[in-house]
């Protein structure tokens, strides 16, 4: 018996202020997930100019999620890339293969650098809760107040090059649980 995996497509904004070192992320919180995660969705079926193009789906999903206008409060400046990962959907209980288009998005592009990261979160919200995070703490998957972060957003910013790939240490202890046999 051999099943197709289901195919999901769905389209997050990269938002980021400064340079490295100091590079920071905007993310949000996803209730349903637990975890901030970066700022997207999937192509809403109703809409025929979501199912043409996931830079709609991105300018759609940053109207409704931050309540911004995207004449005036934020540019797509080009896709950064089209990320594949498959993984098991809790919500669906069933794999899933996820294409993800990625696109980098500069908020309020006309104002300071600091307005932007300091008196322009309080704006962005609808009912959703946003934060600037450091590549650090996207990499240990946890804000500094000790939020969890989704795996995915850490996945998607490595796909793009936005952090780099870190392995995880080898562990040199057995394990502390018994395996079964």
């Amino acid at each position: 018996m051999n099943q197709e995996v289901p195919k999901q497509h769905a389209a997050f904004a990269v938002i980021a202020i400064g340079q490295e070192p100091l590079r920071q992320y905007l993310l949000q919180w996803n209730q349903r997930w637990g975890a901030f995660n970066l700022i997207g969705g999937k192509p809403d079926p109703h809409r025929e100019t979501d199912t043409d193009s996931l830079s709609r789906t991105i300018q759609r999903e940053l109207e409704e999620e931050m309540g911004l206008c995207a004449s005036t409060d934020f540019q797509i400046l080009k896709q950064l890339g089209l990320v594949t990962m498959t993984q098991y959907s809790r919500r669906e209980q069933q794999v899933k293969e996820y294409t993800f288009a990625i696109f980098d998005v500069r908020i309020f592009p006309t104002f300071p650098l600091t307005f932007r990261k300091n008196a322009a979160i309080r704006w962005l919200s609808t009912g959703y809760e946003n934060v600037f995070v450091s590549a650090n703490e996207i990499n240990n998957l946890m804000t500094l107040d000790g939020r969890p972060i989704s795996s995915t957003t850490r996945f998607i910013l490595q796909a793009v090059g936005e952090l780099p790939t870190i392995s995880p240490p080898i562990s040199t202890f057995p394990p502390q649980h018994p395996l079964e046999s």
